[in-house]
């Protein structure tokens, strides 16, 4: 079957030859004019109350071992190979709830025995026992620090700027080991 002839190429139409106009002169001296819009958009992002950071995205798991957990997940899923006393969690939770930005609290031994109505001595041996496995420990008398990777989700930034603020050694200084359990017929 024979196909249509092609028509040769045409010439475009005449059309109106004109410049386009020049843009208006810009101050760009030296990245000027860059820093300027720069600026009016940073107010413009603060009018609207927006924020504006340069710090690397949070990384939202550390893992621990093996498992797909972050660090603070596997502390609170294997707090009970401590053996902790119930004085002694209840002291922790006590602490949990009430430390400040520095995972600092202030109280005593005599005011914590009063609300969970026993002995000071009893709180003393549950502090004791929160100090040997670096939960929380005492920075003067009636002020204690709970560990940095208990009181605060792992890589939050609050946890971060903590421990920048406390420095590299807290967390080897304060190293929080998690028992292994041996089962009872494996003995």
């Amino acid at each position: 079957m024979a196909q249509p002839q092609r028509r040769s190429a045409q010439p475009p139409a005449k059309a109106a030859v004109g410049l386009t106009p020049a843009p208006a002169p810009q101050d760009t001296i030296d990245g000027v004019e860059s820093a300027r819009q720069l600026l009016t958009k940073l107010e413009e992002l603060a009018r609207k109350g927006g924020t504006f950071s340069t710090n690397a995205p949070i990384k939202p798991y550390a893992f621990y071992g093996g498992k797909h957990m972050s660090t603070s997940q596997a502390l609170q899923e294997n707090l009970w190979k401590f053996g902790f006393s119930e004085t002694a969690r209840n002291v922790l939770d006590h602490l949990t709830v009430h430390h400040d930005e520095d995972a600092l609290t202030k109280m005593t031994q005599k005011t914590l025995a009063s609300k969970f109505g026993c002995s000071q001595s009893k709180i003393s041996r549950s502090i004791g026992q929160l100090t040997k496995h670096n939960f929380a420990w005492k920075e003067r008398p009636g002020l204690y620090r709970l560990h940095p990777l208990y009181c605060y989700r792992w890589g939050s930034v609050k946890q971060r700027r903590l421990l920048t603020k406390l420095g590299k050694g807290t967390l080897t200084k304060y190293e929080i080991v998690i028992p292994t359990v041996r089962n009872e017929a494996s003995r």
